[in-house]
C-alpha cells in the first residue's frame, strides 16, 4: 500500500530534538505487535475480510500533539480471516497476484498522516487526519476521522478509510476499467475498507 520507502534514519531510533519552530519534537516507534490492521472488500455476491501486518512505522510529537505519522505495511502478509483451506489459499494468492495488489513488485504499502484537526467528538472520534496512501507506487490523499487517545509514553490512533482501488490501478473485475453490465454478479466493487489502531511507544 514499494508504497512506504521511508530511509531508516526516519524509522527508527530518533531521538527528541528541537524543531524548526522552537518546539520541541518526539519520534515514537510504532508497536507491530500491539498495533492491527485489518481489511474489508465487497463484490456483488458477498464480501470477504482479513487483516495484515505493519512493518515498521512513527508517530512525530510536537509539544505533546501529533504532528505527522507514517507507517509502512507489508503487503506480502494479506491474509484472509473468512475463510478456511483451499478457499483462503487460492484467494490470498490472488490478491498478491498482479491482477490486485502485485506484491512480488510492490511488497509494501504506505500511510503517511500530514495533519491532524480537532473536531466535536463522535463516536468516539475526536480528530480528522488527513494525509496520503500509497498503493502500487501511486499515491491517493485521504481525510477521515480518527480517535486519538495518549499517555504518559503511549500514543494510539484508531481510525476507518475507505479507498477507491481504481486510483491504484487494481482493475480486476473493476466498473472502472470493464464494463460493470457484462461483468455482472462477477463485478467487485472499488471501495474497500481499512481499519486500524495504531499504538506507538516514547
Amino acid at each position: 500500500m514499494n508504497i512506504f520507502l521511508i530511509t531508516g534514519a526516519l524509522l527508527f531510533g530518533i531521538p527528541s530534538h528541537s524543531s524548526t519552530n522552537g518546539g520541541e519534537l518526539e519520534r515514537m516507534n510504532v508497536d507491530s505487535k500491539s498495533s492491527n490492521v485489518t481489511w474489508v472488500g465487497e463484490k456483488v455476491t458477498g464480501s470477504h475480510n482479513g487483516d495484515i501486518q505493519i512493518s515498521s512505522g512513527f508517530i512525530t510529537m510536537e509539544e505533546g500533539l501529533i504532528s505527522a505519522a507514517t507507517v509502512i505495511i507489508d503487503m506480502t502478509t494479506i491474509n484472509t480471516l473468512n475463510l478456511e483451506g483451499r478457499g483462503k489459499t487460492s484467494l490470498d494468492g490472488h490478491l498478491k497476484s498482479d491482477d490486485f495488489f502485485g506484491t512480488d513488485q510492490f511488497p509494501t504499502a504506505q500511510f503517511e498522516l500530514n495533519s491532524v484537526q480537532p473536531i466535536r467528538a463522535t463516536n468516539g472520534m475526536n480528530f480528522t487526519a488527513n494525509g496520503t496512501v500509497t498503493i502500487k507506487g501511486r499515491t491517493a490523499e485521504v481525510s477521515f476521522p480518527i480517535k486519538v487517545e495518549q499517555g504518559k509514553k503511549t500514543v494510539s490512533i484508531a481510525g476507518e478509510i475507505k479507498l477507491d482501488r481504481s486510483q491504484f490501478d487494481v482493475r480486476f473485475r473493476s466498473k472502472s476499467f470493464f464494463d460493470a453490465a457484462e461483468l455482472g454478479d462477477k463485478l467487485i466493487y472499488d471501495e474497500f475498507t481499512i481499519a486500524f489502531e495504531l499504538v506507538a511507544n516514547g
